[in-house]
Parts: structure tokens; sequence; C-alpha cells
């Protein structure tokens, strides 16, 4: 059989069993394909364009808590000298709220990130607190309204996902009245993402490169760059990850207070 049409035949059959699949399904396939027992990396925030742009290093760490959906997640700032040694631990929770605290060396205390709030500014960038932890499957209800190339990969077809909070906990949480996510039909991963204000507007688009298998045994995905862009002042914040390590066995030890107020 001639190659182009095998492989023509197997996009179609993968489209077509894509599109079978309700959007609540495959969004709990996209919680699977980037769910590891913990990983750690490190992480570059840079707002701004041209000469103007803030760069910001750090260092994240993730695990899943023993109900095997929720994360622990610490990141602490390295540079600039100005942010250095400051942390932020987020701990999810089932009832659409998340813990978040601030550390500030400076000061020598931490501050609470109240659920309000937390659809701020993560350090000054376009991404919220609420961005930087990890959206649950139960967080939102799903409809799909559509399908068309993928962003990243013309050759593979997105189903385009509309994604409304389910409760006002996560509305609070995230600022966002709804998102509209482009999910591949290959690994399940997220290409793109819109996300519309309270009154509708749409206020940021998110897009995802370098889409690596970090887990080939299981099937584990990370996204290791993130752009997002606030499209009412145009502002930009890319996020770069690497050196990437996954199901290291990180301790529960590190996503504490008594950790986060700890100086390296």
């Amino acid at each position: 059989m001639n190659k182009n049409l095998i492989v023509l035949l197997g996009t179609l059959i993968t489209t077509t069993s894509f599109a079978a699949i309700s959007p609540r399904e495959i969004m709990v396939k996209n919680e699977e394909a980037r769910k590891v027992s913990d990983f750690e990396a490190r992480a570059k925030l840079a707002t701004g364009s041209g000469s103007n742009i803030k760069t910001k290093e750090f260092t994240l760490s993730r695990k899943v808590q023993k109900d095997g959906i929720h994360n622990n997640t610490l990141t602490r700032f390295h540079s600039p000298a100005e942010v250095r040694d400051e942390g932020i631990l987020i701990l999810e929770n089932d009832n659409g709220k998340n813990d978040v605290m601030l550390y500030l060396p400076n000061f020598k205390k931490i501050r609470r990130v109240e659920s309000q709030q937390q659809s701020g500014s993560f350090m000054g960038s376009v991404f919220s607190y609420s961005d930087i932890a990890t959206p649950h499957v139960d967080d939102f209800q799903y409809k799909t309204i559509g399908t068309e190339k993928c962003p990243g990969n013309q050759k593979l077809i997105c189903t385009k996902i509309e994604c409304t909070p389910a409760s006002n906990e996560v509305l609070e949480r995230t600022g966002y009245s709804k998102s509209i996510v482009w999910t591949r039909p290959d690994n399940f991963m997220i290409e793109k993402a819109e996300y519309f204000q309270l009154d509708g507007k749409l206020w940021k688009i998110l897009t995802a490169s370098e889409i690596k298998e970090v887990d080939t045994k299981n099937h584990k995905w990370l996204a290791h760059s993130l752009s997002i862009v606030n499209q009412l002042n145009q502002e930009k914040t890319d996020l770069i990850f690497s050196n990437v390590k996954v199901n290291t066995g990180l301790a529960d030890s590190i996503f504490t207070q008594q950790n986060l107020q700890k100086v390296r």
C-alpha cells in the first residue's frame, strides 16, 4: 500500500476515534497525560518585549498529593537579587479553593494570597497564581465547539473544548468566565488556550510548545515552553522549563510552611 495513503488512513482513524470521545473524557485523558508522581525543573520567566524584558529564574517542584489528583507546588526564586530566596507554596484543595503562601525573606514572614487575589499577577508576569497551579477535570464543565488544525502541528486536527467553572470557588480563584482549549488527538495535550474575563471579553491567549514525553514508560508529557499574551495590553510572558526531572521521589516535607521559610 502507498506510504502516503497509510499515513492518511492513520490520521483519519485517529481523528475519527478522537471525535467520538466526549469533551469530558478528552480532558480526563489530558489530566492523565500530564500527571507524574513528582517533577522538578529549572524555570525562566521572561515578561516584556524587545529591550524591556524582565527575567526571573526559579526552581519549580511539584508533587501529587495522596488523593492522586491534586498537587502541591513550590517555587523558589534565584534571580534577580531583589527576589532571591522568595518562595511560593501552592497547596491545591478539592473544594475549588487553593492555599497559596508567599514567603518574603526580607521581612521573614509568610503572606497568604487569598482566593480572590489568586487571579492576580504571578511575580509581575501575565501568568496568574491560578495559572501556575494545575487545572483538574472536576473544576470545570465541558462542551466541544469544533475542530481545526492544531496550531503547532498542521497535520493534526485539534478538538476545541469550552471549559466553564463548575463552582463559584473556581470562578473566583481563576478569574476566568470560561476558557477554550485546543487538544491534540495523539497525546491529549493542550497546544493553545484562550481565557475570558468575567464580562466575556477575551483576556489572555496561551500557546504551548516543545511538548515532550518526560516519562516514556507511562507516556507522560510536559510542555517545556509556554507563552501567554494579555490581549488587553499585549504584554507577554514566556515560561521556559529546563533540567526537568520526573518521578524522583520528592519528599512531602518540601511542600510545607517550614520549608518555605528556609533560605538556601
